[in-house]
């Protein structure tokens, strides 16, 4: 950026001040005595392009306006980075209220003319586009292009101007911006630690046994199957009961007709086989038959035999052969009866096997052991087991019985009485067995009530896990990005020290007339200076004090430049009020002579003083008047 001309009006001592033609390369002098209005012309720079002064913020800025005056505004015409001209008005009244308007020149000299673009009026926009244009603050301006009167100090390494020369700054805001975000991470997961600690102690404090719930679950569905096996076994007791005395009559009938055609079909199969054969005989070898009945009954009583019996051969094998047929149907089927009797007979004596069985078995056998124990202590511990198991001499007889109706042998007034004791035991048993599922579901809805609210305490203290899981990550990326972050401006230091001592190498023997010629830069801004008269370093503290603001201003010079290049100003202006302070005429003059080469980028360069050698050439002079208020250059 580089000024063209500067307009003031009612603006500290001056009701009118109007600098032009400002040469857009070398050195602008500023002289005068002191409260001639030097430094007010820098303060107008600073106040048209930021609203505020080095010396006045914001909160005292209506102290710029001329005594006795209502108003005081700045018109400044300046060429941007780009190559393009703006002209810049900024107005403040004696409450502080502030006007400002930017608006871009149609050509590259326009002072006050009017123009058809548009300007900006509106304060936060026109601030924004200042900022787009100039590509660096107040601070930033104020730590590098203008020095104000006071001592030359070394920069500090941490201020925003440092980190923005050094071309770190958007480093710097992404490090603050990630230290930020990090530090809001921790707040969540400090916030969030209290309560999933004061959760996860509510969860210890139920000692919630995880298989607890399952056994007992598992045991009642044991005890439903029980029941439901009881309720079987006592049906098909009763069922037998009616059945078994009428099957044993069946068994016995149905014994006894095997045992007649059984006899019946041994008897009839020879009969009905020799009649066949002597049908067969006599139809169709009769010289043979009359042979065999004479040989067994005679000659004589032959022809007697065929006359009275012939006839009644082939009928008498027809029907003994039906006789046989029936014979072996009768005794067939009375066979299938008798095994479908033993078949319900073996059914008999597996059911009375059940159910004695069951009826002597303790559930509590059936059930896991802490459960038993649970039910025990819930019983008070009195009872040798959870249900009434009945006298072992009531079903003396059921081992028995359970051979002797496989066939039919057991006497069904005793098997009646055993299924009615049986069923008896069973029904009773059967009750105390819902008596102890009822306790048992009444102990799973209890502990299905801890579980739950221990999988709402566990609920709770996933989702606070994994909100601090997930700010944990966050912290641990940022670090890591802080890291890289970190080593890559440490990389952009050391390259912006080593520039700063290069430029300043090459300024600082014009300044100090080839005494010292180098400087060396630490990561701290230490400075230490080299010495050909003493062909080494010497450290800051060493040199003399005039030459210390040599090496300052040279310095400042260097970090101005590297800033100017890291905010794309290719061309860019410096004001330095009152360098010279503490020079004396030798050192004045050599600085003087250097300044306009001592850098390609700051090339035009305001120089405030109270006097000047009178034999240094400048490229533009302007002398300050102690008694006027006004001046126009």
């Amino acid at each position: 950026m580089l000024i063209n001309s500067l307009q003031a009006i009612n603006f500290r001592k001056y009701h009118l001040l109007e600098v032009d033609d400002i040469p857009q390369k070398g050195v602008i002098t500023v002289a005068g005595l002191n409260e001639s209005g030097k430094t007010s012309i820098g303060e107008a720079i600073c106040f048209v392009l930021f609203g505020r002064t080095f010396f006045l913020d914001e909160s005292n800025l209506h102290k710029i306006v001329c005594w006795g005056r209502d108003s005081a505004e700045v018109t400044l015409n300046f060429t941007s980075a780009q190559g393009d001209s703006y002209r810049l008005w900024r107005s403040i009244d004696r409450d502080g209220t502030m006007k400002v308007n930017l608006q871009k020149n149609s050509n590259g000299k326009s002072k006050n003319t009017k123009n058809t673009k548009k300007p900006l009026i509106d304060a936060e926009k026109v601030t924004l586009a200042i900022s787009k244009l100039l590509s660096f603050d107040y601070d930033a301006f104020s730590n590098s292009f203008y020095l104000a009167q006071r001592e030359l100090t070394s920069p500090d390494p941490q201020s925003d101007t440092i980190k923005q020369m050094a071309g770190i700054g958007s480093y710097a805001e992404m490090t603050d911006d990630f230290n930020l975000a990090s530090k809001t991470n921790q707040e969540k997961i400090t916030a969030v630690l209290p309560e999933r600690d004061k959760t996860q102690v509510s969860l210890d404090a139920i000692k919630l046994d995880e298989s607890w719930l399952p056994e007992m679950v598992d045991a009642e569905n044991t005890l439903g199957a029980e029941q439901q096996s009881r309720e079987s076994i006592i049906q098909q007791l009763e069922e037998n009961d009616q059945s078994y005395r009428g099957d044993q009559k069946s068994y016995s009938f149905s014994k006894k007709i095997r045992g007649i055609f059984g006899f019946l079909s041994a008897l009839l199969l020879p009969v009905s086989v020799i009649l066949c054969l002597l049908w067969v005989a006599q139809q169709f070898y009769p010289e043979a038959f009359a042979n065999l009945i004479e040989s067994f009954l005679g000659s004589s009583n032959r022809e007697q035999f065929t006359e009275r019996y012939g006839a009644w051969i082939l009928p008498s094998a027809i029907l003994s052969t039906i006789a046989l047929v029936l014979s072996l149907l009768l005794n067939k089927n009375a066979k299938n009866t008798l095994s479908s009797l033993d078949s319900e007979a073996s059914s008999y004596s597996h059911t009375l096997d059940n159910g004695h069985r069951q009826v002597t078995t303790p559930v509590e056998s059936l059930l896991p052991e802490r459960v038993v124990q649970r039910m025990y202590e819930k019983a008070g511990g009195s009872n040798s087991t959870l249900q009434v198991i009945p006298p072992r001499e009531h079903f003396n007889n059921i081992d028995q019985l359970v051979e002797d109706t496989i066939g039919y042998n057991a006497d069904p007034e005793e098997v009646s009485a055993a299924i009615g004791r049986l069923t008896s035991s069973l029904r009773k048993q059967d009750g105390e067995i819902e008596g102890i599922g009822t306790e048992l579901i009444k102990d799973i809805s209890v502990e299905k009530a801890r579980s739950d609210e221990a999988g709402a305490f566990r609920s709770t203290i996933k989702s606070l896990q994994k909100t601090i899981n997930k700010n944990q990550y966050s912290i641990d990326t940022q670090t890591i990005a802080i890291g890289m972050l970190q080593r890559a401006a440490n990389d952009s230091v050391q390259l912006f020290n080593d520039n700063i001592a290069k430029t300043s190498a090459n300024t600082l023997p014009k300044f100090t007339e080839g005494r010292y010629s180098k400087i060396r830069i630490a990561d701290d801004f230490s400075v230490q200076v080299y010495s050909d008269e003493k062909n080494g370093y010497m450290d800051f503290d060493e040199i003399s004090s005039g030459t210390q603001r040599q090496v300052m201003l040279a310095l400042r010079i260097a970090m101005s430049e590297e800033l100017a290049k890291n905010t794309g100003n290719d061309k860019q202006f410096i004001f330095l009020d009152e360098p010279f302070a503490f020079f004396d005429q030798t050192r004045t003059r050599s600085t003087l002579e250097a300044l306009p080469d001592v850098s390609k980028v700051i090339t035009q360069i305001w120089v405030v003083a109270q006097e000047f050698p009178a034999d240094i050439e400048v490229n533009k002079a302007i002398v300050c008047p102690l008694d006027k208020t006004e001046l126009c250059v």
